[in-house]
């Protein structure tokens, strides 16, 4: 029985055929919405990038002060603070590549041992 089945499996390749071509229909609402969207990517001033992240606090005001003291010790580098509730977090730069992100980590972590890289939506300069 197993030899005729495996016959059988073998052979069914030969007997399929290409049925043609398939063709995607897309609804109107949606092709409007696919090239608003491509539009906006074009437009906006912001792609994948790295940032390091400094500070993790629920403290604003303790968020606030590292920043002040991060834009004096790196001022050509620009900080963020980011809200996601409770949670703020402190990052600091705008950079295309993780290699290029390490550069600046390797300054950062000689203050703040704590920093780390992280991926984001970063503004293309």
């Amino acid at each position: 029985m197993r030899p005729f089945f495996i016959l059988i499996l073998s052979l069914l390749p030969f007997f399929s055929e290409a049925q043609g071509s398939v063709e995607v229909v897309m609804s109107p609402d949606l092709e409007q919405i696919i090239s608003r969207a491509a539009v906006y990517h074009m437009e906006t001033d912001e792609r994948n990038g790295y940032r390091i992240q400094i500070l993790y606090s629920s403290v604003r005001d303790d968020v606030y002060r590292e920043k002040a003291a991060l834009y004096k010790e790196f001022p050509e580098i620009p900080s963020y603070v980011d809200y996601e509730q409770p949670h703020y977090k402190l990052k600091l730069g705008n950079f295309g590549t993780r290699l290029e992100a390490t550069f600046y980590l390797q300054q950062v972590i000689a203050t703040r041992p704590g920093a780390f890289i992280v991926r984001d939506r970063v503004k293309s300069n």
